[in-house]
């Protein structure tokens, strides 16, 4: 199968477009919506696929509208995996199908799976995962050494789950004044009356470029493991592991369902519990790489792009 992906962002284009190359596609990268470029390389590649997904910066209203009509002039069909749901499903995944006319929809919510299908949507569900040739192990370096690293972007409103995972896991640490570096844009901005604690500019190390996670991941002793909502997973989940991180990870239902505590990752449950599964893991060294160690042994044989790619081929045939 030929395939055009057609995205800017690192995340994305580190990820499927290699699960896919491993299940046997041929896969060609566009890294924007040009029309003449497009409608171009539409007829000299003659995709049997155009895949899109979530929503970066070149996802404006009139590439979408282009895109819409190329697949349409060259009766192309296309896929779109809506990684934003399901918060905003309502105000950017289903306009952006409806805009472009997408032929199959894969989101990362399985509670996302009935509003597509209510409304006559070919919807599959498609988590997250990690791609062993670049979320992996990395030497130690000491820019990005230290006991405890979280990687995320903070809220602004903060009306999700995301909200209760930095109160159990970041609040008590920056509390007690723990050796804690964190990365990710907004931290600056977070508002102490909507989350409960201040975070000071001391540990704040700024945005970090994609392609240094794994330099993070490799190097400090403990990751932090935000989660978005209670029955899915966050891509960072997938890809600490797949870097052999030690993840520290709030309790869900979606943990517990994918990993088990104590042998591919552990989880806390509030924030005293946080405390003392720091200090323990802090403490006990070959314990947390063992921990490490099969947590990516099991990311890498259930959970990378060449299984999801597998199960999207299933579905487009």
């Amino acid at each position: 199968m030929k395939i055009l992906f057609i995205e800017s962002d690192c995340q994305y284009l580190l990820g499927l477009p290699f699960g896919l190359q491993k299940q046997g596609c041929q896969v060609k990268i566009l890294r924007d919506i040009i029309e003449e470029e497009l409608d171009q390389l539409i007829d000299e590649y003659r995709p049997d696929l155009i895949f899109t997904t979530g929503w970066t910066k070149i996802h404006t209203k009139a590439k979408l509208a282009i895109l819409k009509n190329l697949a349409e002039k060259h009766k192309v069909k296309q896929a779109y995996w809506a990684t934003e749901d399901p918060r905003w499903t309502n105000e950017w995944s289903l306009p952006y199908i409806e805009a472009t006319g997408q032929n199959y929809i894969f989101t990362i919510n399985r509670g996302s799976l009935p509003f597509y299908r209510k409304r006559g949507y070919t919807a599959h569900y498609l988590p997250w995962a990690c791609n062993p040739e670049f979320h992996r192990p990395h030497m130690r370096q000491e820019a990005y050494h230290c006991d405890i690293a979280i990687v995320a972007t903070a809220g602004v409103t903060w009306n999700s789950y995301r909200k209760n995972s930095v109160q159990i896991l970041l609040q008590p640490l920056l509390e007690k004044g723990y050796n804690i570096k964190i990365w990710g844009s907004r931290w600056d901005k977070v508002d102490p009356s909507i989350v409960g604690f201040k975070v000071d500019t001391g540990p704040l190390m700024g945005k970090l470029p994609y392609e240094e996670t794994n330099y993070v991941y490799s190097s400090a002793k403990i990751i932090l493991g935000l989660q978005n909502t209670n029955r899915e997973l966050t891509a960072r989940t997938f890809e600490v592991l797949g870097a052999r991180g030690f993840l520290l990870s709030p309790t869900t239902p979606a943990v517990l369902e994918t990993f088990t505590p104590g042998k591919h990752l552990e989880v806390t449950r509030s924030a005293g519990e946080t405390l003392e599964k720091v200090n323990y893991y802090l403490a006990h060294e070959a314990e947390r790489i063992k921990i490490a160690t099969t947590g990516q042994a099991e990311v890498y044989a259930k959970h990378t792009y060449e299984h999801r790619a597998a199960d999207i081929l299933r579905v487009i045939g």
